[in-house]
């Protein structure tokens, strides 16, 4: 359940908001969640992007991507999204000059309904398999 706040200048358009809303949730599910092959395509809705707009400039200070998850990915991985996230931003908004900083916080701080997120555990083998 990453919880994803997208910063960007000011005067885009809401289609241009949601097609970065939507390319970002999908570069999230397959690069730090890709145990789920496919399997569950409904987990993707707890992916949740907010695209806001804030006072600045392509370039200087902005875009900034702020990504917070649970414990357990590798490095790798977060910097593979993170070059993933700027070729979304280069193809769409015509820049990388992208900040993108990723948090891991304790799953049971990740509260949603009322109730603590168990730990993310990588899939294992058998299970992408299938």
């Amino acid at each position: 359940m990453p919880i994803v706040r997208v910063d960007i200048p000011e005067g885009y358009s809401n289609e241009i908001k949601d097609t970065l809303r939507q390319e970002i949730k999908r570069a999230i599910d397959e690069v730090i969640d890709p145990g789920q092959g496919g399997r569950y395509p409904e987990t993707c809705k707890w992916i949740y992007v907010s695209i806001r707009e804030a006072y600045g400039k392509i370039g200087d200070g902005l875009p900034t991507v702020t990504i917070d998850t649970r414990p357990g990915r590798k490095q790798q991985q977060k910097l593979r999204l993170a070059n993933v996230i700027c070729d979304i931003f280069d193809k769409i908004l015509g820049t990388r000059d992208v900040y993108v900083l990723l948090r891991s916080t304790e799953a049971a701080d990740h509260i949603g309904g009322g109730k603590s997120l168990p730990d993310w555990k990588p899939p294992t083998v058998n299970a992408v398999a299938r």
